[in-house]
């Protein structure tokens, strides 16, 4: 059986202008980085709704606590998401908006295995994509 790793380039360009066609501020953040994880790498993608009354968990079992790379996409018209990792809100996302985010699951070290997604009102799609990163090695202790 063959194993499968990732690896992940994340790069964007942000420029402000004034009204005069002045750059006020540029920035070019990029990274990039490969699994090292004590197993296989995985990756995870599909379509979820949320709850609405209750966060609508995202379980991750499979997938490496100590980073995760993950992309989530608000795909309903109406209403935001919010995304939560080991119950801290990491983003809200309106409407056709996305997000990117590593994240490092189990930050509190109590076997959390779980991202959230939070609605004010039931049945908002959200499409997600999850792939392993860099096991850090983090502990509770650190």
């Amino acid at each position: 059986m063959a194993t499968q790793s990732t690896s992940v380039i994340v790069s964007a360009s942000f420029t402000l202008t004034d009204s005069s066609g002045n750059v006020v501020f540029s920035f070019s953040p990029s990274f990039t980085t490969q699994s090292q994880t004590t197993d296989a790498a995985v990756i995870s993608t599909g379509e979820i709704l949320t709850n609405g009354t209750s966060d609508t968990t995202v379980n991750l079992a499979r997938h490496n606590k100590d980073r995760v790379f993950a992309f989530f996409k608000n795909v309903d018209t109406d209403y935001l998401v919010t995304v939560k990792a080991d119950g801290d809100i990491v983003s809200t996302i309106k409407p056709g908006e996305a997000v990117f985010s590593p994240m490092h699951v189990d930050g509190a070290g109590d076997a959390s295995n779980n991202i959230d997604l939070a609605a004010t009102t039931a049945a908002q799609k959200v499409q997600f994509l999850l792939c392993d990163g860099l096991d850090t090695g983090i502990s509770s202790d650190d």
